[in-house]
């Protein structure tokens, strides 16, 4: 819980999870420096705002989404719209090893243009639907999966990415049309 984390110093904080936050945001930016400025600045946001952070997260999935969040930023600054993301459709029951719906976790180019269209699309979105968003459509994530990374139920999730998928194909239609950035 956040509430028992939040009395944890800062410096512990990063020696347990900051390995992690930076593999999650060299894996995200193909970037090493890129990444450790990520990392820190994930650090200094979640000593800024612990107090008004909610109490029933982690402290290590505040700081995943902080980071994912502050990752997606800064591909979204350099990214132009290659429409390469896919349908965005949520599927309730895990797809099976030969089924044809496909995400880009298999890696290499398809994936960082796959998570830069997914930066355009979630501007303006809450850091948990981003997270969200990326482990789902970009990683491959299974719904159990991301559910119990972000603490939250499989309907919540399940919710919210379709809220979220509903938003995004609207804005892709809108880039489509000639609206890149």
């Amino acid at each position: 819980m956040l509430g028992q984390s939040a009395v944890e110093p800062l410096d512990e904080l990063y020696r347990r999870f900051g390995p992690a936050i930076n593999r999650r945001a060299r894996s995200m930016l193909r970037d090493d420096e890129e990444a450790l400025d990520v990392t820190q600045d994930t650090f200094l946001d979640f000593m800024r705002g612990a107090a008004s952070l909610r109490g029933q997260a982690s402290a290590f999935t505040v700081l995943y989404q902080i980071a994912t969040h502050k990752a997606v930023d800064r591909l979204r600054k350099s990214s132009r719209w290659s429409g390469v993301l896919g349908s965005l459709e949520v599927q309730e029951e895990s797809p099976e090893p030969s089924a044809a719906w496909t995400t880009s976790h298999q890696g290499g180019l398809p994936r960082v243009e796959a998570l830069r269209d997914l930066a355009i699309l979630t501007e303006g979105e809450a850091p948990e639907v981003l997270t969200a968003a990326v482990l789902y459509f970009v990683e491959g994530y299974t719904l159990d999966e991301v559910a119990q990374t972000l603490d939250l139920s499989r309907k919540t999730l399940s919710t919210l990415l379709r809220q979220f998928a509903d938003r995004a194909r609207q804005r892709s239609l809108r880039l489509g049309r000639g609206g890149k950035r």
